[in-house]
């Protein structure tokens, strides 16, 4: 009868906003996990909990944001803390002065995943395919960092030394748990390879370019890109956008024990993880079932007139 139809309505709607909290807290266990072998200092922790540590050359990380503010969250100017970032050999033993360099941070490792960057116009629209409507990517993938401001004094200190080869350690971070960062915020209009400097209400921002900055001439950004299977269509203009908003970043040691000297948040954003607190999450869950019961008694009284 209808009043049983109504019920299991009524389960599954519970169930689905329960799916819903699990897959959040999932999310949120990996990236506490993942921080957690970070700080423990065991290759074998991170390679569990599905990081790895390469060896990778600044340039070659891109910026996944189109503005970064000129200091960490902290107040500790960038400038600080490239000073505080030391070159040494890659090889200890001295046989070859002209070999790589090992840059040596005074802030954690900078996180890194493998992506196709979105395609947009230098005011931030998405391109899109003009025969199916969807959204461009780049054709290859590339290196980017959520940690754009920690990139960024790399980039610097690397430039010093060019055109010798320089090399930093980083974590990299599996294409899923990289889903579970906050990706929508990943903004950038050049494809990485610079990024604007200050704050946001600040006009003719510099712009940090490490071609630029060591006489070489700028990448042409691609006029053609590649959808991607189930691409999003494109919604319409929002109209220029501004410097997004953060990436979510542990920063240090995670949570309150943060070192000094990292992201945390490439804005004004003050969630380091990337997601809610678990405080937050139980509110969603809850809003989200009264809604849906709501809903149902609604769907009940009208269907009973």
């Amino acid at each position: 009868d209808r009043d049983a139809v109504d019920d299991k309505l009524d389960v599954l709607a519970a169930l689905w906003a329960a799916a819903a909290w699990c897959e959040e807290a999932h999310s949120r266990s990996m990236l506490s996990e993942a921080a957690a072998a970070e700080d423990d200092g065991s290759q074998v922790a991170r390679e569990e909990a599905g990081w790895k540590i390469l060896q990778l050359s600044p340039f070659e990380i891109h910026f996944s944001q189109t503005r970064i503010r000129a200091e960490f969250q902290d107040g500790r100017p960038l400038q600080e803390a490239q000073d505080e970032i030391k070159a040494s050999p890659l090889q200890q033993d001295g046989s070859d002065d002209s070999g790589p360099l090992l840059l040596v941070t005074p802030f954690p490792h900078i996180e890194v995943t493998r992506w196709r960057c979105k395609l947009r116009t230098a005011d931030g629209v998405a391109r899109v395919d003009p025969d199916t409507g969807l959204e461009l990517y780049s054709e290859e993938e590339r290196w980017f960092s959520f940690d754009n401001r920690r990139l960024c004094c790399l980039q610097r200190a690397a430039a010093q030394h060019w055109p010798r080869h320089v090399l930093c350690e980083v974590i990299e971070v599996s294409a899923s748990l990289a889903r579970t960062r906050e990706l929508r915020k990943f903004d950038t209009r050049t494809l990485g390879f610079s990024v604007q400097v200050g704050r946001r209400d600040v006009p003719d921002l510099d712009t940090w370019s490490w071609r630029a900055a060591v006489g070489l001439e700028e990448e042409s950004l691609p006029e053609i890109g590649v959808t991607l299977p189930g691409g999003a269509r494109w919604r319409g203009a929002r109209g220029p956008r501004g410097a997004g908003p953060p990436s979510g970043s542990r920063g240090g040691k995670g949570g309150a024990r943060r070192r000094r000297g990292t992201d945390a948040d490439d804005d004004e954003d003050e969630n380091p993880s990337g997601s809610w607190p678990v405080w937050q999450s139980a509110m969603a869950f809850l809003i989200i079932y009264l809604l849906l019961r709501l809903s149902m008694m609604l769907l009940k009284k009208y269907q009973s007139q």
